[in-house]
C-alpha cells in the first residue's frame, strides 16, 4: 500500500501499468478505484504508469475535518507529495471536477513538474449564480450525513447504480464536507489570474450542459499553450462516467507529450 506523506497528511495511492507516468485525481466522493470502474486505466495503462490518488478527504487517504486544511495548494502538495514518493520528478496530471481544482493549480505553481494536463468538469473562474446554487445544495445536502446528500443528488440526477451507491455512501460526511467547503472558499477568482502563467501543455474537455461552458471555453482562450474540446449533450457526470467519449481526445494528447516526462 502505497503512502506518501505531506506534513500529517497521508496519501494513498496505487500503481498499474508501464510508461511515462501518469498522475490521476478523482472527484468528490469518489476515489482512485473510479477511474478503473470507468473504463480509463485499461485505456491508459498499456501507455503509461498510472498512479491512482485517493484525494484529501477520502478514501484511505487522511480526511481532516477542517476546510482550512483542504484548499488547493495543500492538495497540490499532497500531489507532489506523491510523485516524490514514487520517485518521479515529473509527470502528466489528469483532473477532473475537484482534480481540474488541482491541475490548474500545479500548472502555475510547479510547472516544472508537470509534463502535460488533462482536465475535466471544473471552471477556474467565480461560479456563476446557477453553479454556486447548485454546489451550495451539496453541501447542505451533506450537513445531513451521506443518506440526505446521496437522496438530494439522486433527486436531481436520477438513481446511482448499486455499487457507485455503495461507494457513495461509505464516504465520511464531515471530511466530504470540509473539502466543498474549500471548493467554495477557492472559487474566488484567484485561478482566473494565473491562466495567462500556466506555461504546461493543457487539454480542457467540458460537456455542454454544464452551467460553466462557456466560462472555460474563455479560460483556454487566455492560456499560453491550452486546447479545448466541447462534448455535446455531456453534462459533469457523463463528462467523467464517458470515457469511450473523452479517451479519444486524452490518450492522443498524452501520448504526444509522453516523451516530455523524466
Amino acid at each position: 500500500m502505497p503512502i506518501a506523506r505531506n506534513g500529517d497528511f497521508e496519501a494513498y495511492y496505487e500503481v498499474e501499468g508501464s510508461g511515462p507516468p501518469l498522475l490521476m485525481y478523482h472527484g468528490l466522493t469518489g476515489t482512485g478505484q473510479r477511474w478503473r470502474d470507468t473504463g480509463y486505466v485499461d485505456a491508459l495503462a498499456p501507455h503509461f504508469t498510472v498512479l491512482l490518488v485517493d484525494a484529501r478527504g477520502h478514501g484511505r487517504s487522511s480526511k481532516p475535518h477542517d476546510a482550512a486544511r483542504c484548499t488547493r495548494r495543500d492538495r497540490a502538495a499532497d500531489v507532489l507529495a506523491v510523485l516524490d514518493h514514487a520517485g518521479y520528478p515529473r509527470a502528466a496530471f489528469w483532473g477532473h471536477s475537484l482534480g481540474g481544482m488541482v491541475g490548474f493549480t500545479l500548472g502555475h505553481d510547479a510547472p516544472d513538474r508537470i509534463t502535460s494536463l488533462v482536465l475535466t468538469g471544473y471552471n477556474p473562474y467565480p461560479m456563476q449564480p446557477a453553479e454556486a446554487a447548485e454546489v451550495q445544495s451539496w453541501l447542505d445536502g451533506l450537513s445531513g450525513g451521506m443518506e440526505s446528500f446521496v437522496a438530494g443528488y439522486e433527486a436531481a440526477h436520477g438513481p446511482l447504480d448499486p455499487a457507485t451507491r455503495a461507494k457513495w455512501l461509505a464516504n465520511d460526511h464531515r471530511a466530504l464536507m470540509a473539502s466543498m467547503e474549500a471548493w467554495i472558499a477557492g472559487s474566488d477568482g484567484s485561478q482566473a489570474v494565473e491562466l495567462p502563467n500556466i506555461p504546461v501543455p493543457t487539454l480542457v474537455l467540458v460537456g455542454t450542459e454544464e452551467l460553466f461552458h462557456d466560462d472555460v471555453q474563455r479560460a483556454v482562450g487566455i492560456m499560453p499553450q491550452a486546447e479545448f474540446v466541447s462534448l455535446d449533450g455531456f453534462d459533469h457526470v457523463a463528462t467523467f462516467l464517458r470515457s469511450d467519449a473523452v479517451l479519444p481526445s486524452a490518450l492522443p494528447f498524452l501520448l504526444s507529450h509522453a516523451g516530455e516526462s523524466a
